[in-house]
């Protein structure tokens, strides 16, 4: 049985998310989970979740936007779920249907017994959703003025980078990252490293980045769930491989087919779209993107997009 579901991030002044027990009876029942429910058929995902969120929690919901979907196989059912923020609603959210409701920081939701299909959304909340990777190093004159174009582009406000130095040796690319760990951490902002783990563990990093060969390679998830771990994905084996491995996230491209070493061609939105309905994790797209595609993605179904040309001040 498939299910299509779409659930709603409704936020406190504080910044807290509003949350949902599941009653006794219920499929997964005692879990907490963001709000919402069952599309009808045929039904637009803001019309249900203004429906469902009218229905539960007495709120009228002016205006809610796209966030990520993905597509979480329970034993019993497949779920298609759609997230989306509410930012305009009126009206106090209570428990229409006798529902317990909490609201909680998203380090507190990480302590919750949450369904399956929920739980890889948490991380993908506390993210910018711009993931720049950066230009290879050999482009400048000096390792100085790639570190003034990595800190350009946190000074810019970007608060999501990887470090990508493919042809660097291990000596190398270890001092680099050192240095370029202490920028991101100096701006608050999270980084990644492009292809190592163990580099990514060494230099304190908050997690990596494995391209298609290292995904194919990996037999379990090569980083503890303190980090983040995505993997570039094209096709459904690589997405469900990389599900099965409990990453966090998969950057799908070339949607606009100006990545390199990639598909000419593209993939185009209607390819985003139909990996993200696919994919067990939330995804980024790539290949011609930039910060002012993010609405179009998220409309597809992604979460972010991510790139180096269009990801600066």
């Amino acid at each position: 049985m498939s299910l299509s579901v779409v659930a709603g991030v409704i936020r406190d002044a504080q910044g807290r998310i509003l949350l949902a027990q599941r009653p006794p009876g219920k499929h997964l029942a005692g879990t907490w989970e963001f709000p919402g429910g069952k599309l009808e058929s045929g039904e637009a995902p803001e019309l249900g979740l203004a429906r469902e969120l009218e229905e539960e929690l007495g709120l009228r919901v002016r205006a809610s936007r796209p966030v990520l979907s993905l597509t979480h196989a329970y034993p019993e059912k497949t779920i298609r779920l759609q997230l989306r923020e509410v930012i305009d609603w009126d009206g106090e959210p209570h428990g229409r249907e006798g529902q317990p409701l909490g609201w909680f920081a998203l380090d507190d939701m990480n302590e919750l017994p949450m369904p399956a299909a929920d739980r890889p959304m948490l991380k993908a909340l506390a993210l910018d959703p711009r993931l720049v990777i950066s230009p290879d190093p050999r482009q400048f004159a000096t390792i100085e003025g790639f570190l003034a174009d990595w800190e350009a582009r946190l000074a810019a406000g970007f608060r999501w980078l990887q470090l990508r130095a493919p042809e660097f040796d291990v000596d190398s690319l270890q001092g680099l990252a050192a240095r370029c760990g202490e920028l991101a951490r100096a701006y608050g902002a999270r980084w990644m490293v492009h292809g190592d783990a163990q580099l990514a563990r060494a230099a304190g990093a908050d997690g990596v980045h494995l391209d298609a060969a290292a995904l194919a390679g990996c037999r379990r998830r090569p980083l503890s769930h303190a980090k983040l771990v995505c993997a570039s994905c094209d096709h459904a084996p690589e997405l469900d491989l990389a599900g099965r491995l409990k990453l966090d996230f998969v950057v799908v491209g070339s949607v606009l087919g100006t990545a390199p070493h990639q598909t000419p061609r593209g993939l185009g939105w209607t390819g985003l779209e139909r990996l993200c309905a696919r994919s067990p994790l939330p995804v980024l797209g790539q290949g011609g993107l930039s910060p002012a595609d993010l609405d179009r993605a998220r409309a597809c179904g992604a979460f972010g997009v991510a790139g180096t040309a269009g990801f600066c001040a």
